[in-house]
C-alpha cells in the first residue's frame, strides 16, 4: 500500500499525549479495526512511511515492532511487513468490508476534526454562518411554521417556493430559468453525486479539472468511473483541452468550476465559456458546472455561467447557500433542462424522498437575500484574504501564489519538498492543512497546498505562526529528498 495513502488514512494521528511511536501504534491499530488497513495487506517499508509522516525511521520501526509483538502485524522474509491475517487482535477487521478508493478522501476526516481545540484548521473550506444578515431571515413566522409542520407532503423535487426563488435568482443573473428547471438537494455535494450517478456507470470516463474539489473526485470514484484530468491554468481549463480529451477518451461527463475554481481561484473568461457551451452542445456530453463559489465575490464581476450560453443544452449548473450564507442548512440545487431534472428527481427520490421542508423554507428567505449576503460576505472575507496574503509575503516569502478575486482559498506553491510530508509536520505544530495531491485524481501538485481565508484575523495569525515553525523544521529536518513532477 502506498505510504502517502496510509498517512492520509491515519488522520490526525499525532494529536494527544504520549510519544510519537505510541501514538502511531494506536493510530495503526485503529485504522486496522476500521478496515482501512485490512488483514493480508502489505504495509509500506519503515523508511517510506517515515518519509510520508515526516518522522524518523526509528519511530515507525518502534510502532511496527509493538504491533508485531501484539500479533497485529507479521514480517515475511524478503517481502516486508503485513497486516496479520490470523490474529485475535484483528478479528474485528475481518468483518469490515475492504474500503475502496473513497478511503483516501479527506472529507470525513476534515469534518470530524473541524472543532479540534488544539488545532488551527487551515484545511476545511466551510464558512461560519453569516450572522450579519437580519435575524428574522433565519426564523419562520408562526403561521408559516404551523402550516409546514402539518404538511404531509415530501416534495421530492423541492419545496415550490424555494424552487421559484432559485429560478428568480438565475433569471436575474442572465440565465432564464423556470421553477421546473430546478431540483433542490441536500447540499451541493449531493447535487454533484446525483449528477454523477445519472450520467456515469462503472468504467465510464469523466473529465475532471485538475486540481479539483475532492468531493467531485469522490462522487466519480464511488461509481467506479475513470477520471481523466483537465489541467487548470490561470484562466481555468482551456476549451481546446476539453475537446481533445472528449475525442481521446469518449468521456460521458465533464466537471468544471468556471468561477473562482476550487482550489486555484481561477476564473474562466467569457469567450472560453461560450466555447465550452458550444463543445458540450455539439458532443451531447453533460457538463457539471459547479457554481457553489460563484457568489463569493471579492472584486469585480465574474462572467455569466456557462449555462447562459446553452440554456437548453446538457449543462447541469449546481448552486448552494453553504458558502455564501450557512453550510448548516445543507441546501443546494441543480439547474438544468426539464427532462434532465425529471431524471435526476427519480434518482434522488430513491435516496431520500425529499429534502427537509423546514430548512427549505428558511433557505427560501435566504436565497431572496442573495445580493445582501454577497455584500456582507465580501466585507468579511476580503480583509481576511488580505491579512493572509500579507502574512505569507512577510513571513514565508519563498511561498508563491496568485491573489484570487473571489472564492475562499489561496493555492500556494512551496519552493521544495512534498506538501503531504509537510502536512504531517504541520500537524505536530498544531495546524491542519490540505496538501495539493489530495485535490488531484493523479495525486499531482506535490508542491502545492490549499489555504482558506475564512478564520478570524487572530486565528489566521496564529496559524501562520505555527506554519512558519513547521516549515523551519521541515526544511532543516533529516528527511529523504525526492524529485517530483510538479504540475502548475
Amino acid at each position: 500500500m502506498d505510504a502517502h495513502t496510509v498517512a492520509r488514512d491515519l488522520g490526525l494521528w499525532s494529536n494527544g499525549r504520549g510519544s510519537l511511536h505510541q501514538k502511531l501504534t494506536h493510530a495503526l491499530m485503529r485504522t486496522i479495526r476500521e478496515g482501512l488497513l485490512h488483514p493480508g495487506l502489505r504495509l509500506p517499508s519503515e523508511r517510506q512511511l517515515a518519509a510520508a509522516l515526516g518522522v524518523s525511521r526509528t519511530t515507525v520501526v518502534a510502532a511496527y515492532d509493538a504491533l508485531r509483538t501484539a500479533a497485529w502485524l507479521e514480517s515475511r522474509a524478503g517481502s516486508g511487513t503485513w497486516v496479520r491475517a490470523r490474529s485475535s487482535g484483528v478479528a474485528t477487521a475481518r468483518t469490515v468490508p475492504e474500503v475502496g478508493p473513497l478511503a483516501v478522501s479527506p472529507l470525513l476526516s476534515l469534518l470530524a476534526h473541524a472543532q479540534e481545540e488544539d488545532f488551527v484548521n487551515l484545511a476545511l473550506g466551510t464558512p461560519l454562518p453569516l450572522t450579519d444578515l437580519p435575524a428574522d431571515l433565519f426564523h419562520l413566522p408562526d403561521d408559516e411554521y404551523a402550516a409546514l409542520v402539518h404538511d404531509p407532503l415530501y416534495y421530492p423535487v423541492g419545496w415550490p417556493p424555494l424552487r421559484r426563488a432559485i429560478a428568480a435568482e438565475y433569471t436575474k443573473g442572465g440565465l432564464d430559468t423556470t421553477p421546473e428547471q430546478v431540483l433542490v438537494t441536500n447540499g451541493a455535494q449531493q447535487a454533484i453525486a446525483l449528477c454523477a450517478m445519472l450520467c456515469l456507470q462503472r468504467g465510464d470516463t469523466a473529465l475532471v479539472e485538475d486540481p479539483a474539489y475532492f468531493g467531485a473526485l469522490d462522487a466519480c470514484r464511488a461509481i467506479g468511473a475513470r477520471i481523466s484530468p483537465l489541467p487548470v491554468e490561470a484562466g481555468g481549463v482551456r476549451p481546446a483541452a476539453i475537446r481533445d480529451r472528449l475525442t481521446a477518451t469518449g468521456a460521458r461527463l465533464i466537471y468544471l468550476t468556471p468561477t473562482f475554481q476550487n482550489p486555484t481561484g481561477a476564473v474562466m473568461p467569457l469567450s472560453a465559456r461560450k466555447d465550452v457551451a458550444r463543445i458540450v452542445s455539439e458532443h451531447g456530453v453533460p457538463l457539471i458546472e459547479d457554481g457553489t463559489l460563484a457568489d463569493v465575490i471579492l472584486e469585480g464581476s465574474p462572467p455569466p455561467p456557462i449555462a447562459a450560453f446553452a440554456p437548453d443544452g446538457p449543462v447541469l449548473t449546481i448552486g448552494s447557500i453553504s458558502k455564501l450564507v450557512w453550510s448548516g442548512l445543507r441546501v443546494g440545487w441543480i439547474r438544468a433542462a426539464e427532462p434532465m431534472i425529471d431524471r435526476l428527481a427519480r434518482v434522488k427520490s430513491a435516496m431520500d424522498l425529499g429534502s427537509p421542508v423546514l430548512t427549505q423554507a428558511i433557505a427560501t428567505r435566504l436565497v431572496a437575500a442573495t445580493a445582501t449576503a454577497r455584500q456582507l460576505r465580501q466585507q468579511q472575507l476580503k480583509p481576511r484574504r488580505n491579512i493572509l496574503t500579507r502574512l505569507l509575503r512577510e513571513q514565508l516569502p519563498e511561498w508563491t501564489f496568485r491573489v484570487p478575486t473571489g472564492g475562499l482559498f489561496l493555492w500556494v506553491r512551496l519552493p521544495d519538498g512534498d506538501t503531504r510530508e509537510f502536512a504531517q509536520v504541520a500537524l505536530r505544530h498544531g495546524v491542519l492543512i490540505l496538501a495539493g495531491p489530495t485535490m488531484s485524481a493523479q495525486e499531482q501538485h506535490a508542491r502545492f497546498l490549499r489555504l482558506p481565508f475564512l478564520a478570524p484575523a487572530d486565528t489566521i495569525r496564529q496559524g501562520i505562526t505555527r506554519l512558519v515553525s513547521a516549515w523551519r523544521e521541515y526544511k532543516t529536518g533529516d528527511r529523504p529528498r525526492r524529485h517530483h513532477v510538479v504540475v502548475a
